[in-house]
């Protein structure tokens, strides 16, 4: 372990600093891929543009004492003092005027990941050391005057290339404040099948293909519809109440990080007037001698009440349902739990608090 350790170490230190071209560049052939890639949290995972993880942030002990920005390795990787920033006691924090640090997680960096290294705190990257040779998951058949093209699909094709940063991640209590149930997904269900979906549009202006892998990288902080497929609702009922079955075709529970928040809600119309049940609450809770406390100070799960990765489960409500009855389900997050919005002075954060909806459904009752 002592050897792994320091096999991360030096790895670190390794990449750190390494120039990456900037994602303007690579607009100029992937328009439609930079596009989709400018709304995504890819490319607003930044303490400038993230305004939530900024909020944690500015609660983490590691800032008030400037020891150090740790979350720099996956959301500013592409920083030219990126060594800096991960180094303890410097007194080197995040910097908004740095264009580098602004580059947020690049597209020279995802494409440049020749591998990926388990790690006990967090996985790691490996990154290429040659800055003109992108990897792919595919042969390409085109040619650019720019940058080599290599096939690298034991990485990108089965989202290998996603775990250096999406596996988990342990406090100095070697306590995991997240993780993704890798161990859950399969070919069909995995980070770049779900995340990562074919559409329309051509890759690049010389592309023959009709279709590219899209790069707006769904999930809550945007558009649910490419994921909405893989959350299923339905309903039954009995003489005194009702029943909602989630589908949950998903390789991870239903959120990943312990700020997130779930809600089913379930609303009757009824001759003009709507009914509106108490919602179920999704969440897990984090903390210390069975108190909800901050990620940096959890070694324990207090609380889980998330839907377990490709599961059915079963919500009950008593409410007794009448013919011509309209009954309306919504399941959706929110980023923020309501209850921690005041603590993180996020409470008049719109994108905090905003319920977003993965999937919906109205049912009649005959």
């Amino acid at each position: 372990m002592k050897n792994l350790v320091l096999l991360l170490a030096f790895l670190s230190l390794a990449t750190a600093n390494m120039h990456f071209e900037k994602n303007k560049k690579c607009s100029e052939c992937h328009p439609q891929i930079y596009k989709e890639y400018k709304s995504s949290q890819h490319s607003n995972a930044t303490v400038f543009k993230d305004k939530i993880h900024g909020a944690v942030y500015d609660k983490h002990p590691q800032k008030n004492k400037k020891q150090k920005y740790r979350c720099a390795k996956c959301h500013t990787p592409t920083a030219d003092n990126l060594k800096d920033l991960l180094t303890p006691k410097n007194g080197i924090i995040p910097d908004a005027s740095n264009e580098t640090q602004n580059e947020a997680i690049a597209c020279a960096y995802c494409h440049r990941i020749s591998d990926t290294l388990d790690g006990k705190a967090m996985s790691k990257n490996i990154i290429s050391k040659e800055k003109k040779v992108y990897f792919t998951s595919v042969k390409s058949k085109l040619e650019s005057s720019f940058h080599k093209i290599k096939e690298n699909k034991a990485v990108f094709a089965n989202a290998k290339l996603c775990m250096g940063c999406h596996t988990h991640k342990a406090n100095k209590k070697k306590f995991d404040v997240c993780s993704t149930e890798t161990e859950q997904m399969d070919e069909k269900t995995n980070c770049i099948s779900c995340h990562m979906p074919k559409v329309d549009g051509k890759a690049t202006e010389k592309s023959v293909d009709k279709t590219h892998t899209f790069h707006g990288f769904p999930g809550l902080h945007g558009d649910l519809s490419h994921l909405s497929k893989y959350v299923s609702l339905s309903l039954s009922h009995k003489k005194e109440s009702l029943s909602i079955v989630i589908d949950h075709k998903v390789g991870h529970s239903s959120t990943l990080h312990p700020l997130r928040f779930s809600l089913l809600k379930v609303s009757v119309l009824r001759a003009g007037k709507t009914i509106s049940l108490e919602p179920k609450k999704l969440f897990e809770v984090i903390g210390h001698n069975n108190k909800p406390t901050p990620p940096w100070l959890a070694d324990s799960i207090i609380k889980d009440t998330r839907l377990k990765p490709n599961s059915k489960t079963n919500f009950d409500f008593k409410f007794k349902l009448l013919s011509g009855d309209s009954v309306h389900v919504e399941f959706g997050h929110l980023l923020v739990k309501p209850k921690v919005l005041k603590k993180f002075k996020l409470e008049n954060n719109a994108e905090a608090k905003k319920f977003r909806v993965i999937s919906e459904k109205t049912f009649t009752i005959k």
